[in-house]
């Protein structure tokens, strides 16, 4: 969500590097930055509504005069409104203190109520600004920075990634964590403290702090405290890890916009998720335990379609949770297995479904995009994407490998547990083989057909997205990439559940697309969704059909539009086709509307809060 950038060199001037490495972060969600800087032994501070991006490139960082400490933040609001005054970072009382933090101090107002007291005023309305007093006071009674610090976080219920600088230790950039990410690396010219890899430009290896750490970070080092049991600072060590430099850097290049490039990507993504070998999935999942699919957003409904693959092809049962509703639905014990799910690894909800598991004694799969993430170091188990990096907000190819993955995860359980047949393993395994190939072409000739398709309806509000099956949390999927990306209202819904109350929203302006599975493969759940269709049809809603390229025509005389795909007839593949069309569609209605299609509004990419 929110992004964190602090530097310390005593060679070169950091303000600016500090911003263009913000600017960087820009893809995790923003509404608003702001930088200080130390100089003549004063904080410095500038902030803005907006994009710092933007404020880079119209010259508004100009004015920062050179320093050789810096601290920086991008803001995804959840206190307070987005102005100016709620920017961070925020000052203490007596200047001498500059915050900036990630995550949400639960217990604020009671802490405000409390400095207000003292006579001290706050000036924003944030949660977070209670902590530049707080250790502000602390300073003021002689405390050191180390002490002030671990008194301080020792108040705060909640989470946070706290980034602190202090004219009282002109050299340092401070940290502190619990629950947030926050990572440290240096290089003996310039110490960065950040809340994501992507900001570690020009280090080779970083600390990834733990929770309760404490680090002061200078430019040729950093040293870590830990809160002991009585709130104490104490020393602790803490081992570097390689950043992977291929994956933190990206480059746009001919594309307008970072997600259909990353669409584009989707085959070489799916061919990575091939590659990876089946004896890192066949001895996952036990045959006679329930499993519990973990996720948040796209990637719960990648975890509900897991579902659906896991039992057709491997006999096993399963329950897709949503993770922030985890805590009241998850019922774990020794052994359980666990499949959590997300690109970032840092998802606020998973991380704390997924510290439960742990203590439950579960045994936790990640499935993740990151390298080295949180979720990463708390599971049994690494399933590594290596899908590179995805800057847009809205996960794309993320997701897609995502499915590739847990569809070979069930084949591999399937054939381990006898469920499958060697041939219908071997001809689920050859349809996997080809997607790649068949996405590829796809995306190259289809675009076009889809780009038709967004021009003449992009002025739709409202919308339903239909599936039978595994392609009931495909529709859902779509349906939020719609709303994600052009603010139009877009439900995901069983094709079954459209006549149990919400049919009588259909009238003529009311948009259906109905997601059509193979009649060769699925011919059950093909009849039954051309009869949802039939129902909304015979009311005047138009729908619009996603389906196989060789479906009856006598199949399609209910539909407005039909946008045909290559499909395999396999309930593997085509999923992952629909899941692309969905994105493709969701893209071009957005720029024919002229959203804002990589960071669209109050979203975030890692939603890092609860």
């Amino acid at each position: 969500m929110c992004g964190i950038v602090g530097m310390v060199s005593p060679t070169t001037d950091v303000g600016r590097a500090t911003a263009r490495q913000l600017a960087v972060l820009e893809y995790r969600g923003y509404d608003s930055w702001g930088l200080t800087t130390l100089g003549d032994c004063a904080l410095t501070v500038i902030k803005d509504v907006g994009s710092i991006g933007r404020a880079i490139a119209a010259g508004g960082i100009d004015r920062i005069p050179p320093a050789s400490l810096a601290l920086g933040h991008t803001r995804w609001a959840t206190h307070g409104g987005v102005t100016r005054t709620n920017a961070h970072p925020h000052l203490s009382y007596d200047g001498r203190v500059a915050i900036a933090h990630n995550g949400v101090i639960e217990n604020h107002a009671q802490l405000r109520r409390e400095l207000e007291a003292d006579g001290i005023t706050l000036t924003s309305g944030t949660d977070s600004e209670v902590a530049a007093h707080l250790i502000a006071r602390h300073l003021g009674n002689g405390s050191d920075m180390v002490t002030a610090i671990a008194a301080t976080v020792g108040r705060l219920a909640g989470e946070y990634a706290l980034a602190i600088v202090a004219t009282c230790d002109p050299t340092t950039v401070w940290g502190a964590k619990h629950k947030s990410p926050l990572l440290a690396a240096h290089n003996g010219e310039r110490g960065v403290l950040a809340s994501d890899h992507m900001a570690l430009d020009g280090t080779d290896a970083a600390l990834v702090l733990e929770d309760g750490d404490i680090v002061a970070l200078r430019s040729d080092g950093a040293q870590v405290h830990t809160r002991s049991h009585n709130g104490r600072p104490r020393s602790a060590v803490r081992a570097y890890t390689p950043i992977d430099h291929g994956y933190t850097r990206a480059e746009k290049g001919d594309h307008p916009h970072w997600m259909i490039k990353e669409i584009h990507e989707t085959p070489d993504a799916a061919t990575t998720a091939l590659e990876l070998p089946a004896d890192r999935l066949d001895t996952v999942l036990p045959s006679d335990r329930l499993v519990t699919l973990l996720g948040a957003g796209s990637a719960y409904y990648v975890s509900a379609m897991g579902s659906y693959l896991l039992a057709s092809l491997a006999g096993v049962q399963s329950v897709a949770v949503p993770a922030d509703e985890a805590d009241y639905l998850m019922r774990l014990h020794t052994g359980d297995p666990v499949i959590a799910i997300s690109q970032s690894g840092e998802t606020f909800d998973t991380l704390e479904a997924c510290r439960s598991a742990v203590a439950a004694g579960a045994i936790v799969t990640s499935i993740c995009n990151v390298p080295n993430s949180t979720q990463e170091r708390l599971a049994t188990h690494l399933v590594q994407q290596g899908s590179g990096p995805e800057v847009c907000v809205l996960s794309t190819k993320s997701i897609v490998s995502q499915v590739v993955l847990l569809a070979r995860l069930a084949l591999e359980t399937g054939r381990t547990n006898g469920t499958l047949s060697d041939a219908d393993y071997h001809r689920h395994a050859e349809s996997l083989t080809r997607l790649p190939h068949t996405l590829r072409r796809f995306i190259d000739t289809t675009g076009a057909a889809v780009r038709s398709l967004a021009a003449t309806y992009r002025h739709v509000n409202d919308w339903f997205f239909l599936g039978r099956g595994i392609l009931f949390p495909t529709a859902c999927e779509s349906a939020l990439k719609f709303k994600e990306v052009n603010y139009h209202h877009a439900e995901g819904m069983a094709a079954g559940m459209v006549k149990h109350g919400t049919i009588s929203l259909i009238d003529e302006n009311f948009h259906t697309v109905a997601l059509l599975p193979s009649a060769h493969a699925a011919p059950r759940r093909y009849g039954a969704t051309l009869a949802a269709v039939s129902e909304i049809a015979a009311r005047g809603g138009p729908v619009i059909g996603i389906g196989p390229t060789d479906t009856e025509p006598d199949d399609l005389a209910n539909f407005v539009e039909y946008l045909p795909l290559p499909c395999h007839h396999d309930d593997i593949a085509d999923p992952v086709l629909h899941l692309v069309t969905g994105q493709m569609l969701a893209y071009y209605c957005a720029v024919f509307l002229g959203r804002e299609i990589d960071q669209p509004r109050s979203l975030a990419k890692s939603v890092t809060v609860r």
